[in-house]
């Protein structure tokens, strides 16, 4: 039996009850039909060789251009490296908004495509664009951190107006990896070296608090995917201060990142702040610990612990999540 027999029988049932005329039955189950099957294809139909075609060939620009750079990047003085640089920036962004601009007056699967492309290429090219910004800035070995900082900005900003125009997973992705980038080298910059663990571990969670904000307003999409990547980020903030000797910082920060997530949880019921909850009071109990004994309790304990830790969070996820699942189904 076909999918259109179900509607065919229930426009018959209209004729029946003189709600439809009989010679209309047939246009509308045409239009029905397919209205269904475009559905059909832009929710998961298969990629059309256009697509397949577009992200080859935005692979094989990349790829040659990094073996073209690997080859002779040592042999090119400044200006040239820029040019090369720019060259690719321009042809990946002037692509993309070509697409980008067949995307919006298409429509159906044809849309889809052209609108998934052309954010693609556009992500592309706000790399491109940091890295020609890194060469622009150029300068002695010094300066890595300024170089990362500017450069890192400059791709920001271009990631971010393909992600206005074309909001989509792969875009955000790339203005978080961006931000991170741009965070870690005004890290390096401003940062003394013996403030650089307080200053970075509240930078990257200071970031990730503001992705968390803008996610949960609706101005990131998709919602989960950018609550996750703020919590991510804001979770490895609370580590950071670990990586520079700031023991009893890094946890206490990532403990109150998690108990955060947790607290936004039952307001939210977004699941990823439940597992970053769970995961970054997994992380900071036995870190707690560890510092408190000197590293007398052993890596043993310290496993059983993690794993004691594990198990409570997990229960107090799921009594959240009860206890959000009940609100929730109150009228």
């Amino acid at each position: 039996m076909s999918s259109a027999d179900p509607v065919r029988r229930a426009l018959e049932r209209l004729v029946d009850s003189g709600e439809l005329r009989a010679d209309q039955v047939e246009p509308v189950a045409r239009a029905v039909a397919g209205a269904l099957r475009e559905h059909q294809d832009g929710a998961g139909g298969r990629a059309p060789w256009s697509e397949i075609v577009a992200y080859v060939g935005g692979g094989l620009v990349l790829a040659g251009a990094a073996a073209f750079l690997g080859l002779g990047w040592d042999r090119m003085d400044q200006p040239a490296r820029i040019t090369v640089l720019a060259v690719i920036t321009v042809l990946l962004l002037g692509t993309a908004a070509g697409l980008g601009r067949a995307a919006r007056s298409a429509t159906g699967r044809t849309a889809v495509v052209e609108g998934r492309v052309a954010a693609t290429l556009a992500a592309l090219g706000a790399v491109a664009a940091a890295f020609c910004t890194g060469s622009a800035v150029g300068g002695p070995d010094g300066l890595e951190s300024y170089r990362e900082a500017v450069s890192g900005a400059a791709g920001l900003a271009v990631a971010v107006a393909g992600y206005t125009l074309l909001p989509t997973a792969v875009g955000l992705l790339t203005c978080g990896a961006l931000a991170v980038t741009t965070v870690a080298g005004l890290v390096a910059e401003l940062a003394a070296d013996s403030s650089t663990a307080v200053f970075g571990g509240f930078a990257y969670v200071a970031l990730g608090a503001l992705i968390v904000t803008l996610a949960l307003t609706g101005r990131l999409v998709p919602r989960d995917l950018g609550t996750g990547m703020g919590a991510a980020v804001a979770l490895g903030g609370g580590q950071w201060p670990l990586l520079w000797d700031g023991g009893a910082l890094g946890y206490w920060l990532t403990a109150a990142v998690a108990l955060a997530c947790l607290a936004l949880y039952a307001r939210e019921r977004t699941w990823v702040l439940l597992v970053s909850g769970v995961a970054g009071l997994t992380l900071a109990v036995p870190e707690a610990v560890w510092d408190w004994t000197d590293g007398a309790v052993g890596g043993a304990v310290v496993l059983v612990l993690a794993g004691a830790v594990l198990l409570t969070a997990s229960g107090v996820g799921v009594v959240l999540h009860r206890r959000v699942g009940t609100r929730s189904r109150r009228p």
